[in-house]
């Protein structure tokens, strides 16, 4: 009976130390998750940012949730088209961030870290997961006084009352988050990083940004962020032709304008800063 006793007592004695055990290895491999905003750093991150870039916009897409994408054009994206596009994407991304370097130009990308919280060397380390997501912004025209401004310019083509009612403002061109990704804040982050350098260090008062009408996910990240529709002289919402370019041939499309001010007249912004 002693023996049944203390062979009970000892195997209660082994599931206490096993429990322990596993609760201190579950609470030394704990991981944090945390997203950076920077510029592209290697030639991975291009990578990673033109597979995104091409994944969200030039990937063959059905024009409904039930129809499927036709088999032909799925095997010549397979086949060609996805690698031919991919390249294309990555070579020009490389050349504008050298050509641009050292002006008003701004290409981000989000990057999931995960580090370990209970290890400082791998903490300070961290081990990245990749790019979840990107923001381009740039300078272009945009309307000053929206009143003054025709309902359709083109950048290309523009009369001479259009130019007086235009002035260079930053313009946010192109932004995405992984699928995967998507309702964990990466968006607002990039928007508000963009924000920051173009109020910070460009010492801009707006910024803009061009969305397709039918892209609602885009709009509705801009409307949460504070952006507001320009209205022309007859109180429609503003649209402008921007050209896009979608597996490697370019295409004008109508775009909303979305502005917002992101630094007011009291923040000491000297016209000759810009």
């Amino acid at each position: 009976m002693k023996s049944l006793v203390l062979i009970l007592v000892s195997y209660t004695t082994l599931l206490s130390i096993i429990h322990h055990t596993a609760s201190s290895f579950s609470a030394s491999s704990t991981t944090t998750t945390t997203i950076t905003i920077s510029p592209p750093s290697s030639a991975d991150d291009y990578r990673q940012l033109t597979a995104l870039l091409v994944s969200t916009f030039d990937a063959p897409q059905s024009c409904q949730e039930d129809d499927e994408v036709p088999l032909m054009e799925r095997l010549q994206w397979d086949l060609f088209e996805k690698s031919l596009t991919e390249e294309f994407t990555y070579k020009r991304y490389v050349s504008l961030a050298r050509k641009m370097r050292g002006k008003k130009y701004c290409l981000l990308v989000a990057k999931q870290i995960d580090e370990d919280s209970d290890d400082v060397s791998l903490s300070s380390l961290g081990s990245s997961n990749g790019v979840v997501g990107m923001v381009e912004m740039g300078m272009s025209l945009c309307p000053v006084d929206a009143n003054n401004t025709s309902t359709t310019t083109d950048d290309d083509d523009m009369n001479n009352s259009s130019k007086e009612a235009m002035s260079p403002s930053p313009l946010i061109g192109v932004i995405c988050v992984s699928p995967t990704h998507q309702k964990e804040g990466i968006g607002m982050k990039l928007l508000n990083k963009c924000e920051e350098v173009a109020r910070d260090i460009w010492k801009e008062e707006f910024i803009c940004v061009d969305v397709e009408p039918n892209n609602a996910p885009a709009l509705s990240l801009f409307e949460m962020g504070g952006y507001m529709e320009s209205f022309d002289g007859e109180g429609d919402a503003l649209m402008r032709n921007t050209t896009i370019l979608r597996r490697r041939r370019a295409e004008v499309k109508p775009h909303y304008l979305l502005r917002k001010r992101i630094r007011d007249d009291d923040d000491g912004c000297d016209p000759n800063d810009r």
